[in-house]
């Protein structure tokens, strides 16, 4: 069984689970699509960490005592605090929860010491991959701002703990936060709930403007990357997820005209728009070739092609969907009637090897 509903301003989903397993998220409209480029990263890495009440380490012990998991997980459109214990333990989660929204020290040592290292290893990892990179920049020609902003803190900009202090105020507001529990019995977590209190300053939106017809080419060593990207609207998703289904896509292994030729399509789906990626990587020849015959490809697809994948649309969007970011839009053959004309690229790699976008 699933309830939702809303305690104040908070928007509350809960539903049964068996077993003694619970779990709470909290999911905060405040990803790395609001702020400036980085703020929203360095932001969740300070959750966990030093409160009013007690040291992280302090917390730390406490909740690996109790058997207990968290985490703190960015994406463009949310940071997403997670938390999964045993069901006799619910106050305890709640309460550090609460702490977390409302009562984080900030504190200048634990972002040198701390928060910088941490944000700084997760860009270097992520930038030895060339997708990234590309993925990254394919982000940025087609939305600029917002969700055109890097994912993760770079170290270009200075941020002292205050200037992240300020923006949690932002986002951590209580018209800006949902709660999403499982296995807990639903009397008791809004109970506990009762006694959380965020300010209900309203969010600043961030206005999402897309462009179409930018290229971006970026030299790199290590294996090559091309792919062509078109930004969407959600009232969109449905008809490409079909166009995704038709031609191959990334959640669907069974074979698809795209894996045929050594590339993949994603649709991917944000709170405010989304992003629909046709890529390949490996040696710079092949994906040269990939990506023109993917082009070729998108080019081809009949109005036909598109009815017989609805089905297949619809088991994408199962796959996508999920208890914290639920997708319920209709998939049927009305949104079969899709054109991909216009679009943006990149090539990241051995671009002296790699196509044009005009070369499609």
């Amino acid at each position: 069984m699933l309830s939702r509903s809303a305690i104040r301003s908070y928007s509350v989903t809960v539903r049964d689970a068996p077993g003694n397993l619970s779990s709470v998220s909290v999911v905060i409209n405040g990803g790395s699509k609001a702020g400036k480029s980085g703020q929203a990263h360095l932001l969740s890495k300070f959750n966990f960490l030093n409160n009013e009440l007690k040291s992280g380490l302090r917390f730390t012990r406490e909740s690996e005592l109790l058997g207990g998991i968290v985490s703190s997980k960015l994406t463009r459109d949310s940071i997403i605090l997670n938390t999964q214990f045993l069901r006799e333990d619910l106050p305890y989660f709640v309460e550090s929860l609460n702490n977390v929204l409302t009562k984080t020290s900030f504190r200048p040592h634990e972002l040198s010491e701390i928060v910088l290292p941490s944000a700084l290893n997760d860009f270097t990892q992520a930038s030895k991959s060339n997708a990234f990179k590309g993925e990254e920049a394919l982000h940025k020609i087609s939305f600029k701002k917002g969700y055109g902003n890097s994912l993760y803190y770079d170290g270009s900009k200075s941020f002292s703990s205050e200037d992240i202090k300020e923006f949690s105020k932002t986002v951590y507001t209580s018209n800006n936060v949902e709660f999403f529990a499982s296995g807990v019995i639903e009397e008791d977590f809004k109970s506990f709930l009762s006694d959380l209190s965020l300010p209900t300053t309203s969010v600043e939106s961030v206005p999402v403007k897309s462009y179409i017809g930018k290229e971006s080419r970026i030299q790199s060593s290590g294996p090559s990357y091309a792919a062509i990207g078109l930004p969407i609207k959600p009232a969109d998703f449905a008809k490409f997820d079909i166009l995704s289904a038709t031609i191959g896509s990334s959640l669907l292994p069974s074979s698809s005209p795209l894996s045929k030729i050594g590339a993949i399509s994603r649709v991917l789906k944000y709170k405010d728009a989304g992003l629909f990626i046709v890529e390949s990587s490996g040696d710079a020849a092949q994906v040269s070739e990939s990506i023109k015959k993917a082009k070729s490809l998108i080019s081809s697809v009949s109005s036909s092609d598109l009815k017989s994948s609805v089905k297949s649309a619809n088991l994408l969007q199962a796959l996508q969907s999920s208890f914290e970011s639920p997708l319920s839009y209709s998939i049927d053959e009305s949104s079969a009637n899709v054109k991909v004309t216009d679009f943006n690229y990149v090539a990241v790699g051995d671009i002296d090897v790699l196509p044009f976008a005009d070369d499609l």
